[in-house]
């Protein structure tokens, strides 16, 4: 897998050039895969994809299409809902939706607590065998959810969606504080991190900007520290600061892929730009302790 995915939560409200625009920056970046998920735009946002691909079978042959499915938002409730039936047929729709006979890869959105490992093996079967679906993850699973799935479905889970980023990274912060009686030592992760790397699951860093309620990236107030050092490094590796944010995922040695949601297609390039920096480990540390965290 690739170093970055384009996500496409945003792109509703996007004229067609402008998404044509984006998907067309994604690939002279050599970024092919666009993520979505059934509730974007409330299936708008695959609706706006699809019609780009209409407009243009040739560009389906270019892209790997990942979707989600799991979260239900209606008037009645706001839940989760992994049962076969739904994600059928919320498979079923994103294809109408997206207007392409199969979607490369399907991820359950979210952990069901009513979950039944046996049907979601059997939504995996389902739509393996009928062709809608080429291979599966999930997104927001701990380690002993994916194993729960694993060892039921023949169709294993090959990567995992989880929100990371400089601020917001205590599944890294634990592994460095084990043991110890302080915050950052609490185990949030469950083992995650490890259990993915020791199994081959990809990990997708979804957010990989945002700090505790929105982007870090110039946000003076709360991050004044790691903004004046994002700037520094930016300057010294000649690029943006979003680049070295990214770079600070891609220095971690589990090779993480980091998911960007920008709608602006001249800014995927400065992004992308990320893959040819090789942060020193001084200045991932640095960047490390730049929102506050100290080293036992």
């Amino acid at each position: 897998m690739g170093k970055f995915i384009q996500g496409c939560m945003r792109i509703k409200d996007l004229t067609d050039a402008q998404i044509r625009g984006l998907i067309d920056a994604n690939l002279e970046q050599g970024i092919d895969v666009f993520d979505h998920a059934d509730i974007y735009g409330g299936g708008e946002c695959e609706i706006a994809f699809g019609k780009a691909l209409k407009e243009d079978p040739s560009l389906r042959d270019k892209l790997v299409i990942q979707t989600k499915c799991g979260i239900v938002k209606d008037l009645s409730c706001h839940r989760y809902d992994n049962s076969i039936n739904y994600i059928v047929d919320s498979v079923h729709k994103s294809l109408n939706r997206l207007r392409v006979e199969k979607i490369d890869r399907l991820l359950i959105h979210r952990p069901d607590a009513l979950m039944n490992p046996e049907e979601v093996a059997k939504a995996f079967d389902t739509l393996y065998a009928e062709g809608s679906v080429d291979s599966f993850g999930v997104s927001n699973f701990s380690a002993s959810q994916i194993e729960l799935l694993n060892s039921l479905s023949k169709h294993k889970i090959e990567c995992n969606q989880i929100r990371l980023s400089i601020a917001h990274c205590p599944m890294i912060e634990y592994g460095m504080n084990y043991n110890r009686f302080n915050d950052s030592g609490i185990d949030r992760d469950g083992g995650t991190l490890d259990y993915c790397r020791l199994n081959g699951v990809n990990i997708q860093c979804y957010s990989p900007y945002k700090g505790a309620k929105k982007s870090f990236i110039g946000d003076n107030v709360r991050y004044y520290k790691l903004n004046k050092l994002l700037k520094e490094l930016a300057f010294k590796y000649e690029v943006q600061p979003n680049a070295i944010a990214a770079a600070w995922l891609l220095r971690h040695p589990a090779g993480f892929t980091v998911i960007n949601g920008t709608t602006k297609a001249e800014r995927v390039a400065q992004i992308a730009a990320a893959k040819d920096i090789a942060l020193t480990r001084a200045e991932w540390y640095m960047l490390y302790h730049a929102c506050g965290r100290k080293l036992p």
